[in-house]
């Protein structure tokens, strides 16, 4: 009899008989045209005429893979050394079918030399093992965030940001994180400040792409930032203080708002967009987007800075976007000129004038000229403004990349500073409103445009019935008309009273997991911070509450660690906004019968607790990193002088290994802190495999060399058994002895590792 299927049911047979399981197929690969594409932008004028051809060539070609190094400045610095000394210097002269392949490409407008360009297929890269060690050294590096691979042009709104130390930022949608990544490095850029004041929250609203922003952010090991899931249209004021003197609500110096769009900069790398583009995609967002400015202004501090991006080249995303949020703010912000900020950047102004198209492909220049008919799939707001208005607006100063200018990916920039408060969400209305309760809100209008155009009419239906705490009245205006105004109910904050930041419609609806709670540390959880505070002689400055936990009972397996702004952005907005992830894990829980502590360091936040700590520190040597890092339990004998006597005197226990440079010629030119263990007579490292990789790479370990002589060596050993084992006597009390002894150094092994 055949096999059956879990369900019962017989196994299914092809067709074709002559079809075999898991045989390749031809697909047919998308056709990188579009008519209306072409059509669309030609006429926008986007570019002048005899770049055309140029850019429509570079949109069919593939995206080069880009990818810059990240992390803290000195070991930025060593990492850029070995890739350029180990690998960039043998790509010179490279050839695959005779042709010589393009050696990579330092982006020159990213700083340092930090950003790099490869153009490289994979069955080139299968055909050469140069290009074949590069991709894996990348991958390798990419995995412990020492290098994320990144589009160019994605690359470029946090550099024009201005970021500083003490800034407060939000990323308004911020999944996947590379730009997140980004900006935490900057906020992190001065080493001498391992927690700065500063910090990041940053926003998504689509939770499942909040878990794969957390995997982004986490490699980087900061303690000042945290990922929270919540309509940015509708971001909740979030307290960041409270005391006698009243609260203080936070109002962000940097804001970051990528906002979602139709994609059409990105054909390079999803060419699907060829197939599916169409003009109505922006008329359906264009709402959206200019709700999210809105609100973004609206929380942004007088005299930051706000980035509005897009990978998208259509007009109607991106500069009526910002010509309208400009008209409504009357003066309280202006656009920045960052044409010259990026020496190196080529890119093209903004546009002062444009058309609109409708789904019949009927183009309209002004919003007088539209049908009545039209009125529901167009705005107003997506029309250019006046000659006059475009000038005093200066959209100029918009900046929009073309992937023809330096072989990247099409992208749209707007720098925003806000000069004095204004209120984004004043009605432009003609009717009077007959009580001053009674007032016409914008963001409900719009929220139920956006859902008309994307779901249809039914679902506009339910989004109103849902809206349980506002009611519809109809009121007679003088002529005689009925219109459908909205009661706000009444706000008890003051600063939502003067108009400034309106309350959210309804409470947002959790989506995704529960978290567990963020419980942080008081006096009473003597069960963990003062073992911790004892063996490792914490200074008195050390700030017990900003550690924290995740369960309220049984024993607490992790400890957590957070900057103090992040913490009380935690405690008092827990009923506010649903938080997904934050802080850095610092100390774990290791019942070890030889330790004087139940908890040991975790390296993700040996960083920040190292300045803190008065004992347990062993200075390294890098020969002893490799010792350390390329055996899983050396014994201490094995290390050099300094560290052996250190570590012979010490209690059993975790201890932090510290490397230091000597002088200008030691190497890696970087301090490197290792968080390990001190058993009964060997020591480990607590790292992953991929880290390892990486300080072994910057101590100047090739790492296919080190492979080959640990099989060699393992090759000795199995041969000098083998001949140890004729050696051994044939009588049975020696051989069971050997045997015991053999044992039991096993098992010591394994209680030590």
């Amino acid at each position: 009899m055949g096999r059956k299927n879990k369900r019962g049911g017989k196994r299914v047979v092809p067709s074709n008989r002559n079809e075999k399981y898991g045989e390749q197929r031809n697909y047919t690969l998308t056709e990188r045209k579009n008519e209306s594409f072409e059509h669309y932008y030609k006429t926008q004028q986007i570019m002048p005429e005899s770049e055309w051809n140029s850019f429509l060539e570079t949109c069919q070609k593939n995206l080069p893979t880009t990818f810059r190094l990240t992390g803290n400045s000195s070991q930025a610095r060593e990492v850029l050394k070995l890739i350029k000394g180990q690998y960039f210097s043998n790509m010179s002269n490279i050839e695959l079918d005779g042709v010589p392949v393009d050696p990579p490409k330092c982006l020159q407008w990213f700083p340092n030399e930090l950003a790099w360009q490869l153009n490289y297929t994979r069955s080139e890269i299968r055909k050469s093992e140069t290009l074949k060690e590069l991709h894996q050294f990348l991958v390798s590096e990419t995995e412990t965030g020492n290098i994320s691979r990144q589009e160019a042009v994605s690359m470029l709104p946090p550099l024009v940001m201005d970021i500083k130390p003490h800034h407060k930022i939000l990323d308004m949608c911020a999944a996947p994180g590379s730009k997140t990544a980004q900006l935490l490095e900057q906020l992190h850029s001065d080493e001498s400040i391992p927690v700065p004041e500063g910090f990041v929250v940053a926003n998504d609203s689509d939770n499942r792409r909040c878990y794969l922003m957390v995997h982004q952010v986490k490699r980087l090991s900061s303690p000042c930032v945290m990922i929270i899931n919540h309509d940015a249209s509708t971001l909740p004021n979030l307290i960041l203080s409270q005391g006698p003197n009243g609260v203080e609500y936070v109002k962000y110096d940097r804001i970051l708002a990528d906002v979602p769009c139709s994609g059409d900069g990105t054909t390079r790398k999803n060419p699907d967009i060829w197939r599916k583009w169409q003009p109505g995609t922006a008329m359906n967002l264009h709402g959206l987007q200019i709700r999210l400015l809105k609100r973004g202004l609206d929380l942004l501090n007088v005299g930051g800075r706000l980035v509005y991006s897009t990978c998208s080249l259509n007009p109607i995303e991106d500069e009526a976007v910002i010509a309208d949020v400009l008209t409504t703010c009357q003066g309280s912000v202006k656009l920045v000129d960052i044409s010259s900020s990026l020496p190196g950047l080529k890119s093209a102004p903004g546009l002062t004038t444009w058309k609109v198209m409708n789904k019949k492909k009927t183009w309209y220049e002004k919003w007088e000229d539209v049908p009545t008919d039209y009125h529901t799939q167009m705005r107003p707001s997506m029309f250019p403004p006046t000659p006059e208005q475009a000038n005093s607006l200066n959209l100029q100063q918009c900046i929009r990349i073309l992937p023809h200018y330096q072989d990247t990916g099409g992208f749209f920039i707007a720098v925003l500073e806000k000069n004095a408060d204004c209120n984004m969400y004043a009605q432009k209305t003609e009717n009077k409103v007959i009580s001053d309760t009674v007032t016409v809100t914008s963001i409900e209008d719009e929220t139920v445009s956006k859902v008309e155009n994307e779901n249809g009419t039914d679902n506009v239906k339910e989004k109103q019935s849902d809206n349980l705490e506002s009611k519809e009245v109809l009121t007679e205006n003088k002529e005689s008309k009925l219109e459908k105004v909205e009661i706000v109910p009444e706000v008890s904050n003051k600063k939502e009273r003067r108009g400034e930041s309106p309350p959210p419609l309804k409470k947002q609806k959790l989506q995704g997991y529960k978290e567990d709670p963020f419980i942080f540390l008081k006096d009473d959880n003597e069960d963990v911070f003062p073992h911790i505070k004892k063996f490792f002689k914490l200074q008195d400055d050390f700030e017990m509450s900003n550690l924290f936990v995740r369960c309220d009972i049984g024993k607490k397996r992790n400890v957590y660690f957070s900057s103090a702004p992040i913490k009380n952005l935690v405690t008092l907005n827990e009923d506010k906004i649903k938080f997904i992830n934050l802080g850095v894990k610092i100390f774990s829980r290791t019942d070890s019968p030889i330790s004087g502590c139940p908890y040991r360091l975790s390296q993700e936040g040996t960083e920040f607790i190292f300045p803190f700590i008065k004992e347990r520190k062993v200075p390294i040597l890098a020969e002893d990193i490799v010792t350390l890092l390329s055996q899983e339990n050396p014994y201490i004998f094995k290390m050099s002088d300094e560290p052996k006597a250190i570590l012979s005197d010490m209690d059993p226990g975790a201890v932090i290994f510290v490397y230091e440079p000597k002088n200008l010629e030691s190497r890696p030119q970087c301090c490197l802190a290792i968080c390990g263990w001190r058993g009964k007579t060997s020591c480990r490292s607590f790292m992953p495999k991929l880290e390892r990789s990486h300080y072994l790479r910057l101590c100047g370990v090739k790492l296919q060399e080190k492979e080959t002589k640990t099989r060699n060596e393992g090759a000795q050993t199995e041969k000098e058994s083998e001949q140890a084992e004729d050696l051994v006597p044939d009588e049975e009390e020696d051989v069971t002895e050997t045997e015991s002894d053999v044992q039991e150094g096993t098992t010591d092994t394994e209680k030590d590792t």
